[in-house]
């Protein structure tokens, strides 16, 4: 019955909407205000005893704060009065962030009531926001009956852009859930289809279908690729260049190919060379070849990637003269490790020769980042474990010594080490002397090695499982952490102590440590901008002071403290992110401190948004991370404490190694 009226009500509210320019009393948040800072002090501390005492405060802004407060802690304690101010809150800006934040649970409890809200809503609510909100958030807890309800409401309109919206963050949220229904995908595809649409509803149906490798575009390929070659919105376009592309349809390769010669975009590229293995390789093999002198960084990156993976063996000598005659230093390393990976096994001498180009090349770099990529192709064949273990476990580069322990994985599952390996006992001699050598990097006590280990171990490929006693090895180097600083070591020996011993253990959080400096924050305004000086160019930040005071609070003091100054780009993902601000430079660096997630009702629609890095909730410290474009996926878990107002061009040609070099903070 009350799933029978809820469809009810999902299939009348779309005829009931009024014009979207009724007003709603306005929120008014002032960090210079005592009260305000208890509430938000009491969501850093996660006080909700606190938080609770505000959300039935007759002030609007402290009942505002208080709820929003609720986005970034999970307490059932939360769930009733979060459903009172959905309820019966006189403030649309109310109900729509506490709709949002009972989303934020992730707890199947609080479906009932987001249901029961939805049904109860008046029908002229504003523009239908409150609505919206509840349907985005039962896609973060919902069954998937209810999907199924929410899916088969087709009647939605532009004018009905909350609800359209909300409708399309449900199934999307479904599917990051790995909950599907037919009728999901429909309207999915159907808001592609409908320029009419909002753009950003078109662009979250876009990243449904490249998200979700499972969803099938059917008969509506076609009509998606006629789309596709005719969009001018590019979020619409990259997501769908990816999702068309894994269909591996040859009928829609003549659309798809040309787009990596003819598009200017390296995003769109980039989401294409990421599927096209689905096809026949002698189908775009010629195209692929030539984005190996492709300007862009990052397409040569993916290129380089898929022919590594998708190349034949006779085309080995085709790839080593194209690395040995390349003057781009950066890129040798992967025009090595193609020639190196699709060489047959039993050409055993050239497979020689070219592994002591490598070694020659490693030695005759300085820099981090390239000697990382000569690690990582040295890990295609098992002969060269001896240099891995030289050259690269005993480096005194913290990002090259990492890379080589990663690298591990390789080494133990790639066809070679297969091919010699062939006895398990010889396998597991070859395993063993990997374990020495590992023994050896734990009981230093480098918490960046401890962490890339102990991730390593619960690899079942690798078949570590296998030695026995390896366990206590690793509790003796868990002693040597520290917290808060070696949190996200800790946090990973725990999981492998789990796999290692098939039991289940409580990971303790990281207590609570760092205060908000509100001193810093009351000196910022709107005006307020960060200006990332890198080796590349610059790029300007408007800060979300108001949004994620105390992410905004710690990025203010590492820069004022000149902490950033000569900080290198340690990560950088193809149309995905830049990620920087690592003490160490390998991405397990952080300070004696951490700072709590601030998961407030922002989302990463766009491309530019700078978000806290983490190893789980409320690990933040001093990485962040800019967005290539939008990223969806992301909303929700991870901090948006600002977004580029200038320099995205920069923040698209930052290659891993490029260097901070200075964060200026212009409060204005």
């Amino acid at each position: 019955m009350r799933l029978g009226l809820f469809m009810i009500v999902l299939l009348l509210v779309s005829s009931c909407v009024p014009p979207s320019d009724v007003t709603d009393l306005s929120v008014n948040v002032d960090l210079s205000n005592e009260v305000h800072q208890t509430i938000l002090n009491a969501k850093d501390t996660r006080d909700v005893d606190i938080i609770l005492s505000y959300m039935s405060s007759e002030d609007l802004s402290e009942r505002y704060l208080a709820v929003e407060a609720c986005a970034s802690i999970i307490d059932e304690r939360l769930h009733s009065p979060l459903t009172s101010v959905l309820n019966a809150d006189p403030s649309t800006e109310m109900r729509t962030i506490a709709a949002y934040a009972l989303g934020q649970q992730n707890d199947l409890a609080v479906e009932d009531a987001l249901i029961r809200s939805f049904q109860s809503q008046d029908t002229v609510d504003y523009n239908t926001a409150v609505r919206g909100a509840i349907l985005e958030a039962i896609g973060k807890c919902g069954t998937e009956k209810t999907l199924n309800l929410i899916s088969t409401v087709t009647s939605y309109t532009s004018e009905n852009n909350h609800l359209l919206l909300g409708q399309a963050r449900a199934i999307y949220r479904y599917g990051l859930r790995g909950i599907f229904a037919d009728s999901g995908t429909r309207v999915m595809i159907d808001n592609i289809l409908d320029r009419s649409k909002p753009a950003k509803t078109r662009a979250l149906a876009a990243q449904y279908l490249n998200r979700n490798p499972n969803v099938e575009l059917g008969d509506q390929a076609t009509r998606l690729a006629a789309t596709f070659q005719s969009e001018t919105d590019v979020n619409v376009k990259m997501s769908l260049a990816g999702a068309l592309t894994r269909t591996g349809d040859p009928a829609l390769l003549p659309t798809i190919l040309p787009m990596l010669t003819d598009e200017t975009d390296y995003r769109i590229k980039s989401n294409i060379l990421r599927q096209l293995g689905s096809f026949d390789y002698v189908l775009y093999k010629d195209t692929v070849m030539t984005l190996l002198e492709d300007e862009n960084d990052q397409v040569f990156e993916l290129s380089s990637a898929l022919l590594k993976e998708e190349a034949p063996r006779q085309e080995s000598a085709t790839f080593l003269s194209i690395a040995r005659s390349t003057s781009l230093k950066k890129r040798k390393p992967q025009l090595f490790s193609i020639a190196l990976n699709v060489l047959p096994s039993r050409f055993v001498n050239t497979r020689n020769a070219i592994s002591n180009e490598i070694k020659a090349s490693l030695e005759a770099t300085t820099e981090p980042a390239i000697q990382s990529r000569y690690m990582e192709a040295l890990a295609l064949d098992p002969v060269n474990l001896p240099t891995i273990i030289e050259k690269g476990f005993g480096s005194s580069d913290l990002l090259v010594r990492t890379t080589a322990i990663n690298s591990v994985e390789t080494l133990m599952t790639n066809k070679r080490t297969k091919q010699i390996y062939v006895r398990p006992s010889a396998m597991s001699a070859f395993r063993n002397a990997i374990i020495i050598e590992f023994s050896k990097l734990l009981e230093s006590g480098d918490s960046g090695s401890i962490a890339a280990i102990a991730s390593l171990l619960r690899k079942d490929e690798c078949g570590f499982k296998e030695v026995t006693g390896f366990n206590f090895t690793l509790r003796s180097a868990m002693r040597k952490l520290e917290q808060p600083i070696h949190y996200e070591a800790y946090k990973e020996c725990m999981q492998t102590l789990e796999y290692l011993e098939d039991t289940t253990y409580t990971i303790d959080p990281v207590a609570y440590n760092h205060p908000i400096d509100w001193t810093q924050l009351t000196a910022l305004n709107d005006s307020s901008r960060a200006y990332i000086i890198t080796t590349k160019g610059q790029i300007e930040i408007n800060l979300y002071h108001h949004h994620a005071p105390g992410s905004v609070s710690n990025f203010v003091a590492l820069s004022e403290s000149n902490f950033y100054d000569g900080k290198t780009i340690h990560r950088v993902v193809p149309n995905f992110v830049i990620q920087g601000g690592c003490p160490r430079g390998d991405g397990f660096g952080s300070l004696d401190y951490t700072i709590r997630s601030e998961l407030g009702r922002a989302y990463y629609d766009d491309a530019g948004y700078i978000g806290m890095a983490s190893a789980g909730a409320d690990t933040e410290g001093t990485q962040w991370f800019i967005t290539h474009s939008p990223t969806p996926h992301l909303d929700g878990r991870y901090t948006i404490f600002g977004k580029v107002t200038a320099g995205m061009d920069v923040v698209h040609d930052i290659e891993v190694g490029d260097v901070i070099q200075d964060v200026r903070i212009l409060k204005y």
